[in-house]
């Protein structure tokens, strides 16, 4: 295990936050599945003997999981906290930091991943150019970031976002930082009208508490209706729509709406 720290980052969540996040992933079917579709499109553009870094990784779920389906891999993050998790989940190369323009070589990454994390960073075309400037010619960024401003709502300023992406939107800002996408997706189809109605609707209309006005026990309450099914008949429905949208992405047949957006990229030959 080796756990490389770097004492001037940054991270956005407290200790609890990170903790509380790590005790909810391993039963949270919201990971389970990004996951799912994340796994179903590496085995198509990445290759397994070939290190891939999972930039800002966090607790390093889905990088476990990539490990188990066979792949080298790494992660960077810059909580302490998460990274002590990620080593817990068995990731042996784990760096507590950020990548900056002088702590890692130009051209060289050749396989990335970035989950749930531009919307993060203010300016999100810089860090892209950055990526692209570290990446091997030829390298592959594996994205994912959350779908349409229309479903901003109090969770996405908790949670420290930005903002939330059009597909367009994405893939323009994606080729103006030099990488060219090999493919692009929205998945999640069927959280789009429940966030819509419930987070965003009713919200608006004052009918559920906005994130910072909710007690410690009703944000809880909320995280678990939100991610642990335990309802049989949702859970068969759950896995139906999953399994349908899954085997689309996985045939890579485009997904037109969701909550999400999942796009494989490339460095061009002129980018960085």
């Amino acid at each position: 295990m080796q756990i490389i720290q770097n004492m001037n980052c940054r991270t956005a969540f407290s200790k609890k936050q990170q903790d509380d996040l790590y005790s909810l992933e391993d039963q949270s079917w919201w990971f389970q599945y990004r996951a799912r579709v994340i796994i179903g499109l590496t085995d198509h553009f990445l290759k397994k003997e070939k290190l891939t870094l999972d930039i800002g990784g966090g607790n390093g779920y889905t990088t476990a999981q990539l490990k188990e389906s066979g792949y080298e891999v790494g992660l960077i993050e810059p909580s302490a906290e998460a990274c002590r998790h990620a080593a817990h989940r068995g990731i042996s190369k784990v760096y507590c930091g950020v990548i900056d323009k002088d702590n890692t070589a130009d051209g060289s990454i050749e396989q990335m991943m970035l989950l749930d994390v531009l919307e993060h960073i203010e300016d999100d075309e810089e860090f892209l150019r950055l990526l692209c400037q570290k990446a091997a010619r030829g390298g592959i960024l594996l994205m994912t970031v959350p779908a349409y401003m229309c479903l901003w709502s109090s969770e996405d300023c908790a949670a420290g976002h930005f903002r939330r992406y059009k597909e367009k939107q994405l893939s323009v800002l994606v080729r103006k930082a030099g990488f060219e996408v090999v493919f692009s997706s929205y998945f999640m189809s069927f959280l789009f009208l429940p966030i819509l109605l419930v987070r965003v609707g009713m919200e608006k209309v004052g009918l559920l508490k906005k994130y910072e006005e909710r007690t410690e026990t009703e944000r809880e309450k909320i995280a678990e209706k939100q991610f642990k099914s335990t309802n049989r008949i949702i859970n068969r429905i759950l896995n139906f729509v999953q399994l349908t949208e899954l085997g689309k992405l996985r045939r890579l047949r485009k997904v037109r709406f969701g909550s999400s957006i999942i796009m494989i990229l490339r460095k061009t030959a002129a980018g960085g």
